[in-house]
């Protein structure tokens, strides 16, 4: 994670991204600094196309909400985070429409971030510490060369689930599990 030292408004980091679609697609910010995403890797591509292929359809079939890999979000009265995680859903969006432009201005349900080789697990606790404060019910730090589930939930709980286990997503999903070996595998 590269991170500007450089305190910025939001309208600036804003102006910023709105330059380039190239940095749209790369830059968060938190906390008021700039962050440059790590580049994806095969690893990390995998694991994030895994867990859409574990529970996309699942809220599809249920017609629970919307999912995708890199959707901005962003709390109108949080002037200090532009978030932009690998995969996220949000749920019942009955009367929610489409974003089409710009963030999405409340935050997701459920969040995943997948570690990458330049990541450290004290600066994703801090993202998902942020995930959690504004809103976000359920964040998982995926650690592929660990093959370990981080989950953090907005009521503090934490599990580490590793890929002889299964989650079950509670109330947030009910009904649904999935075993953590599908999130890491590589075929």
């Amino acid at each position: 994670m590269n991170v500007v030292r450089a305190r910025v408004t939001m309208d600036e980091f804003e102006r910023l991204i709105d330059s380039s679609s190239e940095l749209e697609d790369r830059l968060e910010l938190i906390d008021g600094e700039i962050v440059e995403k790590a580049m994806a890797t095969e690893e990390h591509a995998y694991v994030t196309e895994n867990v859409t292929l574990l529970i996309a359809p699942y809220l599809r079939e249920k017609k629970l909400g919307r999912s995708g890999p890199k959707i901005r979000y962003r709390k109108l009265e949080d002037h200090a985070n532009s978030l932009l995680p690998d995969w996220s859903f949000r749920l019942n969006l009955a009367e929610q429409s489409v974003v089409t432009r710009g963030a999405v201005p409340v935050m997701p349900d459920f969040v995943l971030e997948v570690q990458s080789p330049d990541d450290s697990i004290p600066e994703m606790r801090r993202k998902a510490a942020i995930y959690l404060r504004l809103g976000t019910r359920l964040v998982w730090l995926a650690l592929p060369r660990q093959k370990v589930i981080l989950a953090l939930w907005a009521d503090g709980d934490e599990q580490v689930c590793s890929v002889e286990d299964t989650f079950d997503f509670g109330d947030l999903l009910p009904g649904f599990s999935t075993a953590i070996g599908a999130v890491f595998a590589l075929e």
